[in-house]
């Protein structure tokens, strides 16, 4: 039930750290430059702009280039006694994230002399990115500084490290009388994954008595990723009534890979906060099973209720919980059709019903879009459903203005492979948008009683891949009386893909 695959942090693996990011996290800023567009040379010219803040942007975009030549750029901009606090402070974070050896002199020297917190802090984040012992013991060096900002920062360094000192040093710090000092210990011990890690973690659970503290230790333990932890971590979802702790034990006990914790995620769809309904639903997409279907429609249908039975007036009147429902309609839809796309029929119908939303407000736009994806799942999973049952919705859809929705119409009516779609999907060779008409000739190629006329014709499309789609259902299909066509488009067609396209697909025919 549970898959091995690990989402990577730092050099470390956690599967659902990822979740909590993206369901606590504000959302991030673009800052305006395009790091990896700009010419390497110019980059490094511009460390030595008269204008400091084009120094600093040029040692950020640096930071994010893996040249040969980045470091020894930042590391000789640094020789030239860089003046501006905020340029040096840059350059060191930008070495960090280049995480090369040739930059720890430089980082040590930086930990001893530099005046500047600002710019001692990010020489203490950087050895975290540099597989190095000496950049272990510069980490545990920079554990001393007088400031507790540096302390901080390389105390969540160590978390790249597994040396036994190192992991001495964190235990200790777990049970520091200062908060900040005890709480950035245990993440670096759960980074750290040492074999030393879950019991003090386990027990920094047991022992916390605030729900902050709890959720810092189930933080840690989504790092740690741990099986054996996995019981703890379930007691402390059962017996806390605090919705956002839950919603860390949920992340922390998918972390941890082992089975038996569906019923948890399950359990989730019951909260009253759609953030927890949100979050069971996502963990059950990727550890659920078939056998929480059931139950994962059951609450769909029942939280979605009213959702179904409002007007378009009546989910513009309150846009903030109609986009909230929306986006949880469209949860339990990837869910269904991740988890067993057949059985979701009695949510799909409702979902994929029209409805005109006048795009006048940001709120309306919001409501529309999700509306759109909405109609989008429910079609796409009809198309696993059965044909007297989808039929009426799908030849609907093809009636629709937005051609994203007629293009899932005609991809489920493939999917069905019922006779009676095949002269409907053929029509649609004339569709007016290229997306509609080269997902009919796909289908079209997959289907043993389609005829090959309307196919040929598309050879000719303007648009490539119409063309492309063509010939290959063609080949499919052999279509002898295509071979010809094929031979012709392969040797003249100006789309490399097309003519290979074409080739293969001759290739195919008798």
């Amino acid at each position: 039930m549970f898959d091995s695959t690990r989402i990577a942090v730092h050099r470390i693996s956690c599967p659902w750290l990822l979740a909590v990011a993206i369901l606590l996290a504000p959302p991030a800023a673009a800052n305006g430059w395009e790091h990896t567009s700009i010419d390497f040379a110019i980059l490094v010219a511009a460390l030595d702009d008269d204008n400091a803040g084009i120094r600093r942007r040029a040692a950020e975009s640096l930071g994010y280039r893996r040249q040969a030549g980045a470091a020894e750029a930042l590391l000789a901009r640094l020789e030239q006694s860089e003046p501006v606090v905020r340029v040096r402070q840059e350059i060191f974070r930008a070495l960090g994230r280049l995480g090369a050896e040739a930059s720890l002199a430089a980082i040590e020297a930086c930990l001893a002399e530099e005046s500047e917190i600002a710019v001692r802090v990010e020489c203490a984040r950087a050895p975290g990115n540099i597989d190095s012992p000496r950049a272990e013991k510069l980490a545990l060096r920079a554990v001393s500084d007088d400031n507790p900002q540096v302390r901080l920062q390389a105390i969540a360094s160590l978390g790249s490290f597994t040396g036994p000192e190192t992991v001495q040093v964190l235990k200790r710090l777990s049970s520091h009388t200062d908060v900040s000092t005890r709480q950035t210990a245990l993440l670096a011990l759960g980074r750290g994954r040492s074999g030393e890690a879950g019991e003090v973690l386990l027990a920094a659970l047991e022992q916390a008595d605030t729900a902050q503290q709890k959720i810092i230790v189930l933080q840690a333990l989504t790092l740690l990723a741990d099986a054996d932890t996995v019981e703890p971590i379930r007691a402390a979802y059962s017996a806390s009534e605090d919705e956002a702790l839950r919603r860390h034990a949920l992340v922390a006990m998918a972390s941890t890979g082992a089975r038996g914790s569906q019923d948890f995620f399950l359990d989730a769809l019951a909260s009253a906060d759609p953030s927890s309904r949100s979050l069971g639903l996502a963990i059950l997409r990727e550890y659920g099973d078939r056998s929480a279907v059931g139950n994962v429609l059951e609450h769909a249908l029942s939280d979605c209720a009213n959702l179904f039975r409002s007007s378009s007036e009546q989910l513009l009147r309150h846009p903030a919980q109609s986009i909230a429902e929306l986006e949880l309609l469209n949860d339990y839809l990837a869910t269904l059709i991740r988890l067993d796309p057949a059985a979701g029929t009695k949510l799909y119908l409702p979902a994929a019903r029209v409805r005109s939303i006048q795009r006048n407000s940001t709120a309306a736009l919001k409501i529309a879009e999700a509306l759109y994806r909405a109609r989008w799942q429910a079609i796409y999973g009809l198309g696993y459903t059965d044909a007297a049952t989808a039929g009426r919705t799908l030849r609907a859809a093809l009636s629709d203005k937005d051609a994203r929705i007629r293009a899932v119409a005609i991809r489920s009516m493939g999917v069905l492979d019922h006779a009676s779609f095949v002269r409907t999907v053929q029509s649609r060779l004339d569709d007016d948008a290229a997306e509609v008409r080269w997902m009919a000739a796909r289908v079209l190629g997959r289907s043993q009683t389609a005829e090959t006329a309307g196919l040929i014709r598309s050879l000719r499309d303007p648009h490539a891949q119409v063309r492309l789609e063509s010939a290959m259902a063609l080949g499919y299909l052999k279509a002898r009386a295509a071979k010809t066509a094929l031979q012709e488009l392969a040797g003249s067609d100006p789309d490399e893909r097309v003519s290979e396209a074409a080739r293969y697909a001759a290739s195919l025919i008798d």
